[in-house]
């Protein structure tokens, strides 16, 4: 939306958010992203509780240490398949749970 001086008038993002959540495929891959980073941050979390560190994820998993920090840092969207060797390096595991 532009103003009288040919500037943008700046929408806060609440409404923009507000808007597209009435779009279920938003809605769909808004709930995914929030599931990635909480994942992502549970299992930096659980290396930290554990005093791993990026390396020790690295050299269990026999990924790169750049790839460790990528995927933490939310750079990369690993496979299924990498999240789950990562989860295994902790000692731990991935279990389907359906949402109420």
């Amino acid at each position: 939306m532009k103003d009288d001086d040919n500037d943008y008038e700046l929408i806060p993002f609440s409404l923009v958010k507000a808007e597209a959540m009435k779009d279920p495929e938003f809605v769909a891959a808004y709930a995914a992203h929030k599931m990635h980073k909480k994942m992502v941050a549970d299992l930096k979390a659980m290396r930290i509780a554990e005093s791993l560190t990026q390396e020790d994820i690295a050299k269990r998993t026999g990924m790169k240490k750049q790839n460790i920090s990528r995927f933490e840092n939310g750079v990369a969207s690993p496979t299924l398949h990498t999240v789950s060797r990562y989860a295994v390096a902790l000692g731990g595991t991935f279990e389907f749970k359906k949402l109420s």
